[in-house]
């Protein structure tokens, strides 16, 4: 009988619908969402007519291999920068691994394992989501997979024994291809392959150990174009520019992420691994491939923890795709061979359930996955229609203004935005300055990635309203301000005010205005380091989530007031600041003249009793400067 040829053999009817729930899920709205923020890296260099500028350019200073990055410049050039276009072949890899990972389960385990591994693979978030998108992951997930199929072939025979035979020479050539592309994809799949290759001498005979190392040897060949660049990557932090260390919780908060976060995915996969071991309670399972695929899931990890915590962080759940299947090959190890009825019911029943989890209930095809870009210009665009780009001052915190221009592009539009990054301090005194010297009625607030959350209370200083908003999952968002027109900005957000303090401030100074507008108020200088503040028990709001507390006053100081801060602090019952936010008045302030200072500050966890709030002013540089109206409120979202 032809492999495949028997439809009427259970195991590849059930390969079969596996295959196809894989590939309704991947082609499932894969080109219908915004690129994400390093697909736009990928596109944004691939604008290069010659190959040398593409390694110059392209990827010699990225920091991953150029494997994929040439992949896409020929892609590209054929079949345009579409999404469904560029994400296609990308899906179709995501779709190969499911089938390759039944193929190597089925080696190592049988049938059973086989089957529930790809199962398993097919509705996962994890690869589900790696597999729609135009970068590495999916695809290292694939190559990886072939290297582990092609070197179990070199060293193991049927039901686990070691191959008493010379390695077949396809096998061989298999393996070096699969490690080289292992390499040339990410430097996570580069380690993984690493790994493998190194448990080849642990498997390794007399029969094979020449020709495997001829094969490895050939596979290291390969990559030594790539080395002068793999060198300068070294020296280059990358990602680590952006990644926190991880803390002593990210790899159980991984292992939580690879079942989707989800209570009900673990439950389900529980359930059916104890039925499973139940089932199969008699079987023998082959005890080093347990011990292989065991090392293969958790060196990376560690590894990658380790670095990250030692040299500079690297560690995020992508690049540990390429070890996460045999994580799973190790849960259904006990599924064994035979595909029985009671097996059969128990695959659909986990099918069913695990489609039903990840589609419906954590309801992946309706989040937001990644920062948005298109929609964010698609409403730019409709705004600049609609009041004109004579009356918008824009901002926009992109890593690049080609990420933002690429969408606009699409939709026929030439905005430009005044500034397209407030990160830091200097980017936020470009803020600053942007909001203070506007003259127009609506200010254009988009954020794409994470930003300081000092920046809208700087808008909100000028422009108090808002006329529309658009949150997209909490990574990026999209809000028009107005001087004049609009919502108040705590009915903009939905939010309900629980309660409102206000400070009693001595207003007995006169403040050096103009004559004819001359006003009291309360001056603080070198005598003054803080002024009179709001200080109240948290206990009322013990238990409470989502509270937002928002400060302001009303600031004069004729040479500006420097460094000083409008301070909102929550302390425990022991004194110890829990929550801390300084509002710097430089950023607000233009000297001679009144101008407000905002402090607002998000609580998203539980308050203990005991707490206490205070809200003051800091005249941290103990100029000369005069308050108003310091008061404080409290929200619950």
């Amino acid at each position: 009988m032809k492999p495949y040829s028997n439809l009427k053999n259970p195991e590849y009817l059930w390969l079969l619908l596996i295959l196809i729930v894989s590939a309704v899920l991947r082609f499932w709205d894969y080109g219908s969402f915004s690129y994400s923020n390093d697909e736009l890296s990928a596109l944004n260099r691939l604008h290069y007519s010659t190959f040398s500028e593409l390694v110059q350019k392209g990827f010699y200073v990225d920091g991953h291999p150029g494997g994929i990055q040439v992949f896409l410049w020929q892609w590209v050039k054929y079949f345009g920068d579409s999404e469904w276009a560029v994400r296609f072949p990308f899906v179709l890899m995501g779709i190969l691994s499911v089938w390759m990972s039944y193929k190597v389960a089925k080696f190592m385990f049988g049938v059973s394992a086989g089957l529930f591994t790809a199962a398993a693979i097919s509705f996962l978030q994890f690869p589900l989501l790696y597999s729609q998108i135009a970068r590495p992951y999916g695809s290292g997930m694939l190559f990886c997979l072939m290297l582990v199929y092609f070197w179990l072939n070199i060293f193991f025979g049927n039901y686990g024994n070691l191959n008493r035979l010379k390695p077949k020479i396809t096998h061989l050539a298999g393996f070096i291809i699969s490690a080289a592309l292992c390499m040339y994809n990410h430097y996570f799949s580069f380690l993984f392959a690493l790994l493998v290759g190194l448990s080849g001498f642990v498997a390794a005979r007399k029969n094979n150990v020449f020709y495997y190392v001829a094969a490895a040897s050939v596979a290291a060949l390969l990559f030594i174009p790539h080395i002068p660049i793999t060198l300068n990557h070294l020296m280059y932090k990358g990602v680590g520019l952006w990644l926190g260390v991880p803390d002593k919780t990210w790899i159980i908060g991984h292992l939580y992420y690879i079942f989707d976060e989800s209570r009900y995915i673990l439950v389900v996969f529980l359930l059916t691994l104890l039925t499973l071991i139940y089932l199969n309670r008699k079987s023998n399972v082959n005890l080093h491939f347990r011990l292989y695929l065991g090392l293969w899931f958790l060196l990376p990890m560690l590894i990658g923890y380790i670095y990250s915590l030692k040299v500079s962080p690297v560690l995020q759940h992508p690049v540990l795709i390429f070890s996460f299947p045999y994580f799973l090959m190790l849960l259904f190890s006990n599924a064994g061979d035979t595909i029985t009825k009671n097996k059969s019911i128990l695959l659909t029943i986990f099918l069913l359930c695990g489609i039903s989890g990840t589609a419906l209930i954590n309801g992946y095809y309706s989040k937001q996955h990644f920062g948005e870009f298109r929609d964010i210009a698609r409403q730019s665009t409709q705004f600049q229609k609609e009041y004109g780009d004579d009356s918008l001052t824009k901002a926009i915190s992109v890593n690049s203004p080609y990420y933002i221009d690429f969408y606009l592009q699409r939709y026929n539009s030439e905005m430009k935005f005044d500034i397209y990054d407030i990160r830091g301090t200097e980017g936020l005194q470009l803020l600053s300055e942007l909001v203070k010297n506007s003259r127009k009625p609506y200010f254009l607030y988009a954020l794409t990635k994470p930003a300081p959350d000092e920046g809208e209370d700087i808008i909100r200083s000028v422009f108090p309203n808002i006329v529309a908003m658009k949150e997209y999952g909490g990574l990026s968002s999209l809000t028009l301000f107005a001087r004049d027109k609009g919502y108040p900005w705590q009915l903009a957000h939905r939010l309900t005010e629980i309660k409102m303090f206000v400070t009693s401030l001595n207003e007995d100074s006169l403040v050096p205005e103009a004559p004819t507008e001359a006003q009291k108020a309360f001056k603080m200088d070198s005598t003054a380091e803080y002024s009179p503040g709001i200080e109240i028990g948290m206990d009322d709001y013990v238990g409470m989530k989502n509270l937002v507390i928002a400060a302001e006053t009303a600031l004069f100081s004729q040479q500006g007031s420097g460094g000083d801060l409008l301070v909102i602090s929550v302390e425990n019952a022991e004194g110890k600041s829990i929550f801390w936010k300084g509002s710097a008045a430089n950023y607000i302030e233009t000297p001679g003249k009144w101008c407000k200072l905002i402090n607002t500050m998000k609580i998203d966890q539980e308050i203990s009793k005991g707490s206490k709030m205070k809200v003051y002013f800091w005249n941290k540089d103990k100029k000369v400067l005069y308050l108003k109206n310091l008061k404080c409120r409290i929200y619950s979202q």
